[in-house]
């Protein structure tokens, strides 16, 4: 019996409740399932997954809290009403994103949704979900929930497609919306509360979309990692999970939460400086303003900073003080082999001629000591580690993406695994017993990465893990899916039983393709391209070999059958003779 037996079950007691409707332009008949909720009877639709396995329930923008506008805007997230479950909701179509500028369309994977239209507005706390339909005996089902992020300042859950994750793992995919930039952070760090306010309707719902309430882990990338490493030793969790924990695993990808990079030790002044700018003297004064208005002139660098009831402490800081929430299970790290293309981006976005130059590996010693010294006041936020640290040591491109892996990425990811490990180490209270950490050491064929950089670029892990590599396999090849499904089952296996498969002793997982020609030789052949005096040292040595090699096939063929020129010759014209008297 497949999961349509699950939504009869729920619904109304034991009475079905199925809508039939007609396909647009067609005259198929789809049966579409209704799963009631706190937010509301909720329709989905039944999806067809190509390329995936099977068939799945989709259900788009979900409400999980009131609409954060008029009053509620910039304040923490209010729960809906509790009238709220008897509407219906058609939930086919995915919501506006929240309030952010417009992506830059160059730095984004063609395998990610672009909004070009940049649909955004400040009702905009939805989540959507992505449900695979099994066979009865495999219910409960574990539940992913994505946390997205590219900086504090951008966040869309609609690039990310769940289906194929859900499909091919069996788990079932939620991603969730939240506020971000001046709207998520001028108070409150609202955006933060809005993650907590979805996980907080995915624990009281999802046990009606047939998920196990708990199993349910937490994934995010960049500054959705980072939000997560907040959640994991904020103060409401922690309280949170003394009675009932909102999540028990967590997936960290490419970020944590460190120092001035991310957390605003100027917040104040921040404000002031804003609330100047649109002539208001308090943020009340702030909310009758249009939010357009309010977006264009917000700029850039909001995010969020220690207050008293959510962020006590910075992570690192935080976990070496013990402050960990005790009922998380597993966490798994993880990075791509090329995580400092981050700061490849930042040059695209700021100066496209300079990023030329760089990718061209044409820039001069003192280029490069300026650009480290603007990288670690961004980093740090002051001189102090600039003039403590040997710029001269960089020198080329390829150490330079190196030193940015480091700085943004590696070695905090790193630092926060050794924490953890010396915490659970002295501390038995903790029910964390696994930390698992992974690198990907794979350069996908749809990858936007430099033809120099040869491997995984920050972000491909999560292009992958999603499956997108099936979603559109005209930008991808069948190295890419075998990739992905190594993904897939890494991710899905952890979700459902907080241990992956194919680790070693220190529970490290390579992510690397097992075929003989893969994008690596590709690579290898453009670098000979680009470098003329390689490619001509190449094919000197090729035309020596093939020579050696005709030389030696003609001394073999003599040895083996000898040839006598002037014997040839008389018997040439003794067969003539018996010619001419015949």
């Amino acid at each position: 019996m497949i999961m349509e037996s699950l939504f009869i079950r729920l619904l109304f007691g034991l009475c079905p409740l199925i809508i039939m409707v007609t396909g647009a332009g067609a005259d198929s008949i789809q049966m579409n399932p209704i799963v009631s909720t706190t937010s509301g009877r909720l329709i989905g639709q039944k999806t067809l997954i190509h390329n995936g396995d099977g068939e799945i329930y989709q259900f788009f923008g979900i409400p999980y809290a009131q609409p954060p506008i008029g009053e509620n805007r910039f304040e923490k997230p209010k729960e809906l009403s509790t009238n709220s479950s008897e509407q219906l909701l058609l939930t086919n179509q995915l919501k506006p994103t929240c309030m952010q500028m417009k992506h830059l369309a160059k730095t984004i994977n063609p395998l990610l949704d672009l909004d070009e239209i940049h649909n955004i507005s400040e009702d905009c706390l939805y989540l959507n979900i992505y449900v695979p339909i099994v066979e009865q005996k495999d219910l409960p089902l574990p539940v992913m929930v994505w946390i997205p992020g590219e900086g504090y300042d951008f966040a869309d859950a609609r690039q990310f497609d769940g289906s194929y994750l859900a499909s091919i793992g069996k788990v079932i995919v939620i991603t969730v919306q939240y506020r971000v930039g001046v709207f998520g952070f001028l108070k409150n760090n609202a955006g933060i509360w809005d993650q907590l306010m979805a996980l907080k309707w995915i624990k009281q719902n999802i046990g009606e979309f047939g998920g196990n309430v708990n199993d349910i882990t937490v994934f995010g990338r960049f500054s959705g990692s980072m939000s997560i490493s907040i959640l994991l030793s904020s103060k409401y969790v922690i309280e949170q999970q003394q009675q009932s924990s909102l999540f028990n695993r967590a997936i960290l990808m490419s970020g944590i939460a460190v120092g001035n990079w991310v957390f605003d030790n100027k917040h104040d002044d921040k404000i002031e400086q804003f609330l100047s700018n649109q002539g208001c003297n308090n943020i009340d004064c702030m909310k009758i303003i249009s939010a357009k208005q309010i977006l264009d002139t917000s700029g850039y660098g909001w995010k969020p900073f220690i207050d008293t009831d959510l962020i006590e402490d910075k992570p690192l800081d935080a976990v070496r003080k013990g402050k960990f929430a005790k009922n998380i299970q597993s966490i798994m790290l993880g990075t791509n082999q090329f995580e400092g293309n981050l700061c490849l981006i930042k040059h695209l976005a700021m100066d496209e001629s300079f990023y030329g130059k760089l990718i061209q590996n044409n820039i001069s010693q003192q280029e490069f000591e300026r650009i480290i010294h603007e990288d670690l006041q961004m980093f740090y936020g002051d001189d102090y580690h600039v003039n403590n640290y040997r710029a001269n040591v960089i020198n080329n491109r390829d150490n330079y993406v190196k030193f940015c892996s480091e700085l943004l990425i590696d070695s905090h990811m790193q630092e926060y695994q050794n924490i953890l490990q010396q915490r659970i180490y002295y501390d038995k209270n903790y029910r964390l017993r696994n930390i698992y950490r992974y690198k990907v050491d794979y350069k996908p064929s749809f990858s936007i990465a430099p033809e120099f950089i040869n491997s995984s670029i920050h972000g491909d892990d999560v292009l992958l893990a999603f499956g997108l590599a099936f979603k559109n396999p005209y930008i991808s090849n069948e190295n890419d899916q075998q990739i992905s499904k190594q993904m897939i089952e890494l991710f899905s296996e952890f979700a459902r039983n907080g241990q992956p498969k194919s680790i070693t002793n220190n529970g490290f997982i390579e992510i690397k393709s097992e075929s003989k020609f893969d994008n690596h030789n590709c690579q290898q052949w453009k670098q000979l391209k680009e470098n003329p005096i390689l490619a001509l040292t190449f094919i000197s040595l090729a035309i020596i070999f093939i020579c050696m090699l005709i030389f030696a096939c003609q001394t073999l063929i003599k040895q083996q059958f000898p040839f006598n020129k002037q014997q040839t010759c008389q018997q040439m014209k003794h067969l003539l003779q018996q010619q001419q008297q015949c």
